[in-house]
């Protein structure tokens, strides 16, 4: 079965998710602090009109503080939208089922499988695993 991927950068690593969870990417800008908010919530953000709010995926998968972002992956959940900050968005591509090497369904960092592009790992996560 084939299946369309968007893969970006977090600092160094590559990570991978479904293009059917993903409305859109944006250039970055600016977000309002939220007060009281969990640590991984950046903001808020004005999409055209609708209220984002702004998830630091980095923060959620612990790869430390400093990470340079430059786009945001607009989400489509079934009740809300939602921004992940990446560092890059690399592509888009089409890859089959079977070239994803699947991990523990244990590790509750919400990598579900591994994929070889070129030279590079790609971690390819599940978002709804991850944020909820």
């Amino acid at each position: 079965m084939e299946r369309q991927i968007i893969v970006f950068t977090l600092g160094e690593k590559y990570y991978a998710v479904n293009s059917d969870q993903v409305e859109e990417i944006s250039k970055l800008i600016p977000s309002t602090l939220v007060p009281n908010a969990p640590k991984h919530i950046e903001g808020l953000i004005n999409l055209r009109g609708n209220v984002i709010s702004l998830v630091n995926l980095a923060k959620l998968l612990r790869l430390g503080e400093d990470q340079c972002y430059n786009n945001i992956v607009i989400l489509d959940r079934q009740d809300e939208k939602l921004g992940i900050l990446v560092t890059e968005v690399k592509e888009v591509l089409k890859i089959e089922e079977k070239d994803i090497e699947k991990v523990s369904a244990e590790t509750k960092s919400g990598v579900v499988g591994i994929l070889q592009l070129e030279k590079e790992l790609v971690n390819y996560i599940d978002l709804d695993r991850i944020i909820s």
